[in-house]
C-alpha cells in the first residue's frame, strides 16, 4: 500500500493513477496532519511525502511516522530539491529523494526499491524476533534441565555430610561443604539466568508506581554488609533526602543498587570504600556507585553489560556478566540510562539515570 502526502492536487492525481495501473492500492492526503493520521489508518508500506507543504513540513512529517513505525518507508518528492534538503530528509530517516519534475517510470522504479526495501526491514525484524524467542526458550529449558539433576546433588550431598549413608571424616566433611557452596554458585548463576531472559515477559511497566529512592539504597546497602565486612570495604551512602521519588518498579530498582554496590565490594581493594549518592540531573535522578576498586580497561566500558562478558581484573573475584547485564536490562525497561567512567587501578562510578516521578510519560 502506496500512500501519498502533497498538496498538489494533480501530483497526487497522476502519481495516484500511474500507481494504481500497476497494481498498487493508494492513499492520497494533502497535508501532513491528515498525512499522518492515514499512517495509522491506512497502514501504508510505502510514504511519497512532499518537501513543502503548508503547516507541517514534510521533514517533521517523515520524522513523526519513522517513530510511529521504524519499518515504514518514506521517501521525499519536491521541487526545491538541493543536496542541503536531501540530506535533512536522510537524517530523519528518509529512504530516498525523488524531485519533480519526474517521470512515471522514475515513480515506478524508486516505488518498487521502496517496497524491497520494506519487505527487507520487515524480514529483518521477524527474523530477530524469531532469534530473541528462540534463545529465551533454549535459557529457559537448559536452565529447567540443569537445575533439577543440580538440586538432586545438592540433597544427596546433605544426605552425606549428616552421615545418614555412614560415618564421614573431618576432612571428607569439609569437602563436601566445598562442593555445597560450589554447587550454590551455579544453582545462583542459573536463576539471574533465567532473571536476565524473563525481565522483558513480566511485563514491569504495568506495575510501575512513584517511590522514593533513599529506602531502597538503604535497604540494598543493609543486605550487603556482611559481604562488605568480610573484604574490610567500607560502604556510606550519601543520599539525604526523602523527596528523589522515581517512577518504576522497586524490587527491580533495588536490584540495580544491589548488583551495582556487590559489584564494587567484589572488585575493591582491602580498606577500599564503595560510595552511593544522589544528584539531580535535569529530568532524571543520577544515583553514583564508586568505589576504590581496581577499575576497568577503557576498550572494556563500551561491552559492559553485554551478556556473560567479563572483564578480566587481575587480584579480583571473578565475574559472570549477568548481573551487570540484568542491570542495563532493567534500566533500558525503566526508560532510563546507564553510564560508567573508569580508571584503572584508582576505581570506577556507574551512574543510573531514572526519570523522576511525574515525569515518565506511562505515569498517570
Amino acid at each position: 500500500m502506496v500512500l501519498i502526502i502533497d498538496d498538489e492536487k494533480a501530483i497526487c492525481s497522476t502519481c495516484s493513477q500511474i500507481l494504481s495501473q500497476d497494481g498498487y492500492r493508494v492513499a492520497v492526503r494533502h497535508d501532513g496532519e491528515t498525512g499522518i493520521a492515514a499512517v495509522g489508518s491506512e497502514r501504508p508500506d510505502v510514504v511519497f511525502v512532499d518537501l513543502k507543504m503548508p503547516g507541517m513540513s514534510g521533514i517533521e512529517v517523515i520524522s513523526t511516522i519513522k517513530k510511529k513505525d521504524p519499518t515504514l518507508v518514506s521517501v521525499v518528492i519536491t521541487g526545491f530539491a538541493t543536496i542541503e534538503s536531501a540530506v535533512d530528509s536522510m537524517k530523519v530517516g528518509a529512504f530516498d529523494f525523488l524531485p519533480k519534475p519526474f517521470s512515471p517510470d522514475q515513480l515506478r522504479i524508486i516505488t518498487r526499491r521502496a517496497l524491497d526495501n520494506r519487505l527487507a526491514m520487515l524480514e529483518a525484524a521477524r527474523l530477530r524476533d524469531e532469534k530473541e524467542k528462540m534463545r529465551q526458550n533454549y535459557i529457559s529449558m537448559v536452565s529447567h534441565e540443569l537445575r533439577i539433576p543440580l538440586v538432586a546433588v545438592m540433597q544427596y550431598l546433605e544426605v552425606l555430610r549428616n552421615g545418614f549413608a555412614g560415618t564421614i571424616t573431618e576432612e571428607q566433611s569439609r569437602i563436601i561443604t566445598r562442593m555445597k557452596s560450589r554447587m550454590s554458585e551455579l544453582l545462583a548463576l542459573i536463576d539471574r539466568w533465567l532473571k536476565l531472559s524473563r525481565l522483558e515477559e513480566l511485563k514491569l511497566q504495568e506495575g510501575f508506581k512513584s517511590f522514593s529512592l533513599r529506602p531502597v539504597v538503604d535497604e540494598a546497602i543493609e543486605m550487603l554488609h556482611s559481604l562488605a565486612a568480610e573484604k574490610k570495604i567500607s560502604i556510606r551512602s550519601n543520599i539525604s533526602a526523602d523527596s528523589a521519588t522515581v517512577y518504576g518498579d522497586r524490587e527491580m530498582v533495588k536490584e540495580v543498587v544491589i548488583n551495582l554496590v556487590t559489584n564494587g565490594v567484589k572488585y575493591n581493594k582491602e580498606g577500599g570504600t564503595v560510595n552511593v549518592s544522589l544528584r539531580d540531573s535535569a529530568e532524571f535522578w543520577a544515583l553514583d556507585v564508586s568505589d576504590t576498586g581496581v577499575g576497568i580497561p577503557e576498550d572494556a566500558i563500551p561491552h559492559v553489560g553485554d551478556e556473560f562478558f567479563r572483564v578480566k581484573r587481575e587480584g579480583s573475584a571473578a565475574g559472570t556478566g549477568i548481573g551487570l547485564a540484568i542491570v542495563k536490562k532493567i534500566i533500558d525497561i525503566h526508560e532510563g540510562k546507564l553510564e560508567i567512567k573508569s580508571t584503572l587501578d584508582q576505581g570506577s562510578t556507574f551512574s543510573v539515570f531514572l526519570p523522576k516521578s511525574g515525569q515518565h510519560k506511562g505515569e498517570v
